[in-house]
């Protein structure tokens, strides 16, 4: 059996995370939502994909996962996810001045040998101040 080093593992799961995000981006775009931004940093903390539909802006987190992953995605955002997203958001919203509403989103996509699929958009999925 041929076996990849570390680094070629996280090669491959970055680059299946980044063809997840792409193919979230233009599923949402599909569905009426702009994106505003995408990858953005905020001391060492990053959202996936800032987007806006309406008078609401969607901070949405991508989850790529292979079938039968141990994990599904909305079990992968986590409380200290949740709250590295908060954290990240009310950067952007000061920065903006954004004075409507907000929500957090989870994309859930399914990657196997043939590329992507988009399996669930999960729109208001947690509320990180415990609502």
């Amino acid at each position: 059996m041929l076996r990849m080093d570390t680094k070629t593992r996280k090669t491959d799961a970055y680059r299946a995370g980044m063809a997840g995000e792409v193919l979230a981006a233009a599923y949402l775009r599909l569905k009426g939502y702009e994106v505003l931004e995408s990858n953005y940093r905020y001391a060492h903390r990053e959202i996936d994909l800032i987007l806006q539909k309406d008078n609401t802006l969607v901070f949405a987190e991508v989850k790529t996962r292979a079938p039968g992953s141990l994990v599904s995605a909305p079990y992968a955002v986590n409380r200290r996810k949740q709250m590295f997203l908060y954290s990240a958001a009310s950067k952007y919203v000061r920065e903006k001045q954004w004075k409507e509403e907000i929500r957090f989103d989870i994309i859930w996509v399914e990657r196997n040998r043939s590329g992507c699929r988009v399996i669930a958009h999960i729109p208001d999925a947690f509320s990180p101040l415990g609502g």
